[in-house]
């Protein structure tokens, strides 16, 4: 399989009621904008680890870490801002100007790009 594209979810000003869907093995692909989040709910029975890929070098050779946020089981929410450049894929990649996101279990596990 291959990473999935996930659509922005906008928030009008009535609000929004974002649409969660489970994510895929290999990842995701995300927009990475002012007021854009990742929302992930884990229903699993542990926590589990998402990692936004930092793909972005300084000086030639020193490696950016790549984010990595745990994400407790719970009903609740857990917002990740996509709002770093640094998050974006470089010119030339066919994922140009977007991120990479993995996740390091998926079972009961949903998620929704959301732009507020």
């Amino acid at each position: 399989m291959a990473r999935i594209s996930v659509v922005t979810q906008a928030a009008p000003l009535a609000g929004l009621a974002p649409n969660h869907t489970a994510p895929n093995a290999d990842g995701d692909i995300v927009d990475v904008s002012a007021g854009t989040f990742l929302s992930v709910i884990n229903g699993g029975a542990a926590p589990i680890n998402v990692t936004v890929v930092t793909p972005e070098v300084v000086d030639g050779d020193l490696t950016i870490a790549d984010r990595v946020v745990a994400v407790p089981v719970s009903t609740t929410p857990k917002l990740i801002p996509l709002t770093s450049v640094h998050y974006r894929q470089p010119v030339g990649d066919a994922n140009a100007g977007r991120a990479l996101v993995d996740y390091s279990a998926i079972v009961s596990v949903t998620r929704a790009v959301i732009k507020i």
